[in-house]
């Protein structure tokens, strides 16, 4: 008789363990949701999202004619990046580092 209360008590206490386990990743990751920044800059739309190892922003020409994106991610020209796009074309790109600034230029970069 004791042993079959022992294998009752194990076996609850086995699947309330389970649960909490399988809860406990659910939650970290709707703790840790990722924010997403909007923004506008000359013929440009962009967005961004918070990364923890690279960061990739969307960006968007709404102009009819081809323009420079710039992306900063760093200090000094070695953190900026020139992105070329044509009249309302989009595209992304990755960087390991977390953008800081944007810009627009009709010209070269």
């Amino acid at each position: 008789m004791r042993l079959i209360r022992k294998s009752a008590v194990l076996a609850a206490t086995a699947a309330a363990a389970l649960t909490l386990g399988a809860a406990a990743p659910a939650s970290a990751a709707t703790a840790s949701a990722d924010s997403v920044h909007r923004g506008s800059v000359g013929c440009f739309n962009y967005s961004w999202g918070d990364g923890t190892v690279t960061w990739t922003v969307y960006h968007h020409n709404t102009c009819g004619s081809t323009h420079q994106f710039w992306v900063k991610t760093g200090i000094g020209s070695a953190g900026e990046t020139c992105i070329t796009v044509g009249g309302n074309k989009s595209g992304s790109e990755y960087f390991y580092n977390k953008p800081l600034s944007f810009g627009s230029k009709k010209g070269s970069c």
